[in-house]
């Protein structure tokens, strides 16, 4: 199975065992577009706990009230995070984010993708 969609701020590749989030160009997130973004992800995946790869080297900032949804009641359905990075401004962003979670996910951030699905996949 593999599915897609798009929305203003990310596109979504769903496989049978990881659904990769990919952040457009040069957006700022905040509440309305958090909430988009969750919305999206959780009609793809239709109730099923995945690990997730969200890409966001090419976000701009995510505002605080944007990162607590995303933290909270955006982590439904994830059995584990991984962040695609490109230091330094997407590094400060995966930081404030993982200082800001308080949920029971695995969560990491790296630099170069094939460690990330590495680190998605050893769970």
């Amino acid at each position: 199975m593999k599915k897609s969609h798009e929305n203003t701020y990310a596109i979504y590749l769903l496989t049978d065992d990881l659904l990769h989030i990919i952040y457009k160009k040069g957006h700022c997130i905040d509440l309305p577009a958090a909430q988009l973004i969750v919305k999206d992800r959780m009609q793809l995946q239709q109730g099923r706990k995945m690990p997730i790869l969200c890409d966001i080297r090419n976000l701009v900032q995510v505002n605080k009230p944007a990162r607590d949804y995303l933290a909270f009641e955006g982590s439904q359905w994830i059995k584990a995070l991984a962040f695609l990075i490109d230091p330094p401004v997407t590094d400060v962003i995966s930081a404030l984010y993982l200082g800001t979670q308080a949920q029971n996910v695995p969560t990491r951030s790296f630099t170069k993708e094939s460690d990330a699905l590495d680190f998605l996949r050893s769970l």
